[in-house]
């Protein structure tokens, strides 16, 4: 995999005089790769985020795109155009009238001609199953199909990341899924990388590496299975374990061993059959 964006010794805090929210962050994100970035409220994740494409810059350290970095005013149009973000209100999203006027908005500011910006509405509608949605009015449509628009607004501009800033976290189960499906089959599909924002571990089990955040700094790293295996630094940094871990974990204490490799749901029954069976 290409290294994608570099985050070297950043350090960032919204005041002068006040505390830091990013302490001498390092991490690169791959192309392709699909990243969860987790941890309570106040940990620094979407500080963090907002430094990916240039709504912050550091105090201290450098973020770069494709080897362009942020803290330089000529990069910005550029870095914007490869980092998409999708934030956590979709009602706070839309700017346009009609769901087409909507994904329009960001090809019209930036120029695109006319009918390559047909083509590319048509195209980012059809990316997230929202064909024939182009003349509802936003009000119409449930908090998944926003998202989804919002996405699609994203996916016009072309870009090479997408950033999620707890995007799913207003959103009901089936409108979670429905996002969640979304972003995945453009990961694996279109090979458009994927940095989710979340508090939810649950989402998270399927991210190709984790980063786990506490106060400003990264407290874990590695990939799901690792990551999860560390459940002592997950509850420290606030966070909620999945139910398949909290289901191990009580077993365990009831001396039931099961698999450290036990993240998702059907992995737990699977996991509790065999058990049964060898007993």
């Amino acid at each position: 995999m290409k290294d994608l964006i570099q985050v070297q010794g950043v350090s960032f805090r919204y005041d002068a005089d006040g505390p830091y929210r990013l302490k001498d962050i390092d991490l690169t994100i791959q192309k392709g790769e699909w990243l969860s970035i987790v941890g309570h409220n106040g940990s620094g994740k979407s500080t963090l985020a907002k430094h990916l494409n240039g709504l912050l810059t550091p105090v201290e350290g450098t973020v770069s795109v494709n080897g362009k970095t942020t803290d330089q005013e000529e990069n910005l149009w550029e870095i914007r155009s490869q980092v998409g973000m999708v934030f956590q209100n979709p009602d706070n999203q839309f700017v346009g009238t009609t769901v087409k006027d909507d994904v329009a908005f960001g090809l019209e500011n930036n120029g695109v001609p006319r009918e390559e910006m047909v083509n590319r509405i048509e195209e980012a509608l059809s990316r997230v199953q929202m064909t024939g949605y182009e003349q509802k009015e936003p009000h119409q449509l449930s908090g998944g199909q926003k998202q989804r628009v919002a996405i699609a607004g994203v996916l016009a501009q072309k870009p090479s990341v997408i950033v999620l800033d707890e995007a799913t976290s207003m959103l009901d189960p089936k409108g979670r899924k429905e996002v969640h499906d979304t972003i995945r089959e453009l990961n694996k599909e279109d090979g458009i990388t994927v940095i989710a924002i979340t508090h939810d571990l649950e989402e998270a089990i399927q991210s190709d590496r984790i980063i786990v955040m506490k106060q400003g700094e990264i407290v874990a790293e590695g990939d799901p299975r690792e990551v999860f295996q560390k459940t002592e630094v997950l509850l420290d940094a606030g966070l909620e374990l999945p139910f398949s871990l909290k289901i191990r974990e009580l077993l365990a204490e009831k001396g039931i061993k099961l698999p450290t490799a036990t993240l998702t749901q059907t992995e737990l029954v699977d996991a509790l059959w065999n058990y049964r069976q060898s007993s």
